[in-house]
């Protein structure tokens, strides 16, 4: 569970990376860098759930 949230962070964070660079507008820059954000925080989040579930076996 937690290496499937981990994917999934990193691709959020990859799309803010490629939307970042294709970008025309500010409103396309700003949802690039929440995407990247948001990435940011599942991935971390899939970290702990990871870490949470190594230690309950």
């Amino acid at each position: 569970m937690g290496v499937l949230i981990i994917l999934l962070g990193l691709l959020e964070m990859l799309a803010g990376f490629v939307t970042l660079g294709v970008a025309k507008t500010v409103i396309h820059e700003i949802l690039s860098v929440c995407a990247f954000g948001f990435g940011s925080i599942t991935l971390a989040l899939g970290v702990i759930i990871r870490q949470l579930g190594s230690r309950a076996v």
